[in-house]
């Protein structure tokens, strides 16, 4: 094995696809002389440039004061030798190797969307295996991305940090696995062998193959969303690109988006979004509806839970097994509503406004205070993005959720925000950020102590139940983190689930209460708790916890008389 690192080359592998950045590109041009002329006699230029080299420009955020490059397309958003499996005697860059295949594939879909739209044409057909493969491609770039490499790069288990470490350090004691680094190395190396089936048995495939938490992120992420495509209605108006290539927006995440090139980008809406033709039909509207609840349950503060880009003018693809009818989805005749291959989808490509552009570029910005890099073509577009950013309100919706920080001047947010203003100096513009400081009422980890003293010294009515079955305040925290977890898996076996026969899903819902029922039965009694008290209260819920602290809220059930 040490031979084969000693002979091995170092290569630089791309976090994001080569073909993504090639659209942001243009050729490099040596500088001009003093007397003007372009000195192109000479082969290579200062940093080692051949003319017409493929170059983007880039906003450099890694040092300790931001600045304006232009890089070469080969070695910009990437990492040397970040997929390389030093475990692997025989070939240590098999996984690049495999991502390199995935992405030639993807790569040639990518490509003739961008010549459609080019040609200025209103949409783009694609088949069914076409489309998932696209899907594929676009969840191994958000799962390959430098916040993943972040989250696993450790020699040892103490450096892992995520809420999953326990889930984590059991799974790599039953298959083996000496640090976390070897578990997403394994993840990356299976998800592009995965053959997507119309018939989704690929899904048990998959779970068999990968961790189990990123195997549910996987099929949550090409199940649960559609695809749909938009371009900046104004010339002077183009999208950047990031590390964060996949981004979602504030709020629930009902918009996931990924760049194409400065003037197309991909929207990914959540399935439990609004569609007209589809919610004419009342069982698909109160399903839609109940999912959304159930989602919302979950999220940090449910009554927040709105998108910035719930306005947004875009629509599902039409495909070539249904029609509408008088504002509704029918099946063509002769269809049975079964998924094949050769099912096509017709993609418009939707112009959308300034405010939906700078809303788009601005969450992804949102969310890239930890990056560093920025991609651009056009300066000028760049400036109004950057500047648009930093002068926004803190608040939206009436909640405030753009550029907050709570730890004063070595806030990494705070941080950030200066070096964006150093970069939209730098093109031209003097626009200063407008951010909010805030402060926090208790520390985190300070109020969860402070909440279990209390719990195991007197429990709260509600939770007596809960503390019978073995709970306590010091339980309570991951019991309920651990409840959600179980929620969100039944939402998603209802959406994986969609368009099998009514026999196969419910056998599916009860092997899944089977393995509930395996669980401690504290947890189950909670996630019981979350499913009546989102279906009693909807939208307008305030915080789960909170009502199932709640003595005044009714979520006695039949799971209590047991007890």
């Amino acid at each position: 094995m040490a031979l084969a690192s000693e002979t091995t080359k170092s290569q630089y592998h791309h976090f994001v696809s080569r073909f993504i950045l090639r659209n942001f590109a243009h050729p490099y041009q040596p500088p001009r002389s003093p007397n003007g002329a372009s000195n192109r006699s000479r082969h290579k230029r200062e940093g080692g440039h051949f003319p017409g080299k493929l170059m983007v420009n880039t906003m450099e955020l890694d040092g300790p004061s931001a600045e304006i490059h232009e890089t070469p397309v080969s070695r910009t958003l990437g990492m040397t030798d970040m997929y390389r499996d030093f475990a692997d005697a025989t070939n240590q860059h098999h996984i690049e190797e495999k991502l390199s295949k995935l992405e030639c594939r993807a790569g040639e879909i990518i490509t003739k969307i961008r010549k459609v739209f080019d040609a200025g044409n209103k949409d783009v057909s694609i088949t069914r295996p076409k489309r998932d493969a696209l899907r594929k491609l676009l969840f191994n770039m958000k799962y390959r991305g430098s916040g993943a490499f972040r989250r696993y790069s450790h020699e040892g288990t103490e450096g892992y940090s995520s809420d999953d470490k326990e889930r984590l350090l059991n799974y790599m004691l039953e298959k083996g696995y000496k640090k976390p680094l070897d578990v997403w190395l394994n993840s990356i190396d299976a998800m592009p062998e995965v053959k997507m089936d119309p018939e989704v048995k690929w899904m048990k495939r998959l779970m068999e193959h990968v961790y189990p938490d990123d195997a549910k992120w996987f099929i949550h992420h090409v199940q649960m969303i559609y695809l749909a495509l938009c371009t900046p209605s104004h010339q002077n108006e183009e999208f950047l690109l990031t590390e964060m290539d996949i981004a979602s927006t504030k709020g629930l995440s009902l918009h996931q988006f990924a760049v194409i090139s400065p003037k197309l980008k991909m929207v990914f809406p959540s399935v439990i979004s609004p569609v007209l033709e589809e919610d004419a039909y009342e069982s698909m509207k109160a399903w839609r509806e109940s999912m959304f609840r159930l989602n919302a349950a979950q999220h940090s503060d449910p009554s927040d839970t709105e998108s910035i880009l719930a306005d947004l003018p875009i629509t599902e693809a039409t495909n070539s097994y249904t029609k509408i009818v008088n504002g509704r989805t029918e099946l063509l005749e002769g269809e049975d509503g079964v998924h094949r291959s050769r099912d096509r989808f017709n993609i418009r490509f939707f112009p959308i406004s300034s405010k939906h552009v700078n809303r788009i570029n601005c969450s992804m910005l949102e969310q890239s205070f930890r990056i560093s890099k920025i991609v651009y073509r056009s300066w000028l577009a760049a400036r109004k993005t950057l500047a648009e950013y930093l002068q926004m309100s803190c608040e939206m919706n009436g909640k405030f959720c753009f550029k907050i920080f709570f730890h004063g001047p070595a806030d990494p947010v705070l941080i950030y925000l200066k070096k964006l203003e150093q970069v939209v100096e730098q093109l031209g513009s003097t626009t200063k950020a407008i951010y909010l400081e805030a402060t926090p009422i208790v520390d985190p980890e300070v109020g969860r102590q402070i909440f279990a003293d209390y719990l195991d010294k007197e429990a709260l009515e509600p939770l007596k139940a809960y503390m019978k079955l073995g709970g306590s305040g010091t339980r309570f925290d991951e019991d309920m983190d651990q409840a959600s977890k179980m929620l969100n898996m039944r939402i998603q076996i209802d959406v994986w689930s969609k368009g099998l026969g009514e026999d196969m899903r419910e056998e599916i819902r009860e092997n899944l209460r089977g393995l509930f029922c395996q669980l401690p039965a504290r947890r189950v009694w909670i996630y019981l708790k979350l499913i009546r008290l989102v279906l009693l209260n909807g939208k307008k819920t305030n915080r789960v916890p909170g009502l199932i602290l709640d003595s005044n809220t009714t979520i006695q059930g039949a799971e209590d008389p047991v007890i």
